[in-house]
């Protein structure tokens, strides 16, 4: 009896790592796309908190930073993505990006409906 109780939960636990798995793909994927679109929109959520150079940065900040990135255009280069989950609708993100902006970002992931959203975001420079 005891053994037939276990199946099922390994089958669950291995089921859930590969559904976390499958998510971790898509929201770095997510974070590729954000890299390369040149704004915020659709990424991040209208009411995110955050940390840039300059120091705590909105909404409006990220627009406009993405509206004078002069490099628009440049590859997107991105490494050591980590994701991890708090539960089954927030994830923490970090990861490096190298190419003119060199830099190192945490992002806080929620899901809204069927949508992940950026809802909290740091970043530092990093040197060359």
């Amino acid at each position: 009896m005891r053994f037939s109780k276990m199946i099922p939960i390994a089958i669950f636990a291995a089921a859930s790592t590969f559904s976390l798995a499958d998510v971790s793909e898509d929201l770095i994927a997510m974070d590729k796309a954000w890299g390369m679109a040149g704004g915020p929109a659709g990424f991040v959520s209208e009411d995110v908190i955050g940390i840039g150079p300059t120091g705590i940065v909105n909404f409006s900040d990220l627009v406009a930073d993405a509206a004078g990135n002069a490099n628009a255009g440049e590859e997107y280069v991105v490494s050591g993505y980590q994701v991890k989950f708090l539960n089954d609708d927030i994830a923490v993100m970090v990861h490096t990006a190298a190419g003119s902006d060199p830099h190192a970002s945490l992002h806080v992931i929620q899901k809204h409906g069927d949508t992940w959203m950026v809802v909290a975001t740091a970043s530092a420079s990093e040197s060359e």
